[in-house]
């Protein structure tokens, strides 16, 4: 089977000079995002993750724990969660207390992810090393881990230390499912070493596929069988009554997602990266400049977008190809108003996700 869950960044559509920032539209967003998500529950997703990202209207979701709460007060089934916390903008024991809190806010339906980051802008004007990044990511992933099981915890460290101290409360599952976003295979290997669920975005299916089988061959040298529910991959969809009509809500509003992603995320020299992220390299030079297009994107499997039958003919291809058993719908996005937004969410949840969750393992 495969699970589909609804992942939100969520953009600021409107005007990105910070100057006009209009605080009546952000309101109105904030609104009809927060209703589309209870909504989905009763569409039938299986849960909603939210993202992390500052300082550019990319995304005004700086603070995704805080959405998290807020949805789990309206929803009573569906799973919520974060993809992801990025723990070196953050100390780690304030992010294992929130958790904690979050654990019993959701009534045990949280599920927790962390990464590194990649996005170079916001490292820049954090002022944080992006060099530092994969030490500082696995050394707060551990001392999380260790604030959650004891009563009592002792950690020192290269960034953080703490000395007999207590978290209150801890959470009420002593092993919350941690995820992680990862794509290098340093990070996709030590998530499978560690037992944690990772996904990824903006991969070709057949990268996915080799990126998945690296972290069942890490997964094996621990003496785990990896499963089709570690593995989430994250993809842009659009279900419409016809193709030409998927086509017309998708291709503008990946457009306006696109241009935002750009300069939000994608590093300003990709020739000289920081130590550390060599991989991404490769992943990023397709979007630097302007040979990559929307037709580019749909063929490698990124972005799905049609009619309910079209779209879960790709997706059960490509949870197949991947042996993936979570699929992330990146359905609303850039500048979709929320009548395309609802009536997508709505399209697939009863025609699409019902298939996929009946697939056979």
């Amino acid at each position: 089977m495969a699970k589909s869950w609804v992942f939100e960044i969520f953009s600021y559509p409107y005007d990105p000079d910070p100057e006009k920032f209009d605080p009546q539209l952000c309101k109105e967003l904030y609104d009809w995002k927060l209703e589309s998500w209870v909504a989905s529950e009763g569409f039938g997703f299986d849960g909603v993750l939210f993202s992390e990202h500052h300082f550019t209207p990319y995304s005004i979701s700086p603070s995704p724990n805080l959405l998290v709460a807020t949805l789990a007060q309206r929803t009573s089934t569906m799973r919520i969660g974060v993809m992801a916390n990025i723990t070196a903008f953050h100390n780690p024991r304030r992010l294992a207390e929130e958790a904690a809190m979050l654990d019993y806010l959701t009534d045990g339906r949280l599920e927790w992810g962390l990464g590194r980051g990649v996005d170079e802008p916001e490292f820049l004007r954090e002022g944080v090393k992006m060099e530092e990044t994969r030490d500082r990511f696995e050394e707060s992933v551990a001392l999380m881990q260790a604030a959650w099981r004891n009563p009592v915890f002792t950690h020192k460290g290269q960034y953080y230390n703490y000395d007999s101290v207590s978290l209150w409360p801890r959470p009420m599952r002593p092993e919350l499912p941690i995820w992680v976003t990862a794509l290098s295979p340093n990070t996709v290997a030590w998530a499978a070493r560690n037992n944690f669920k990772f996904t990824s975005v903006f991969a070709p299916t057949s990268e996915m596929r080799s990126i998945f089988e690296g972290y069942k061959a890490a997964a094996a040298e621990t003496g785990r069988e990896a499963s089709p529910e570690d593995m989430g991959v994250c993809r842009n969809i659009v279900v419409a009554a016809s193709e030409q009509e998927a086509r017309e809500v998708a291709e503008p509003a990946f457009n306006a997602l696109f241009a935002a992603f750009k300069e939000a995320a994608v590093f300003h020299d990709l020739d000289n990266v920081p130590q550390g992220y060599e991989h991404y390299q490769s992943f990023f030079r397709p979007f630097a400049g302007e040979g990559v297009t929307f037709e580019d994107l749909c063929s490698l499997g990124i972005i799905v977008v049609g009619t309910p039958e079209s779209v879960l003919d790709q997706l059960v291809d490509q949870v197949e190809t991947i042996g993936c058993g979570n699929l992330l719908n990146w359905g609303s996005f850039g500048n979709m108003t929320k009548k395309q937004t609802m009536s997508s969410y709505q399209l697939y949840g009863e025609h699409v996700a019902p298939a996929l969750r009946s697939l056979k393992a």
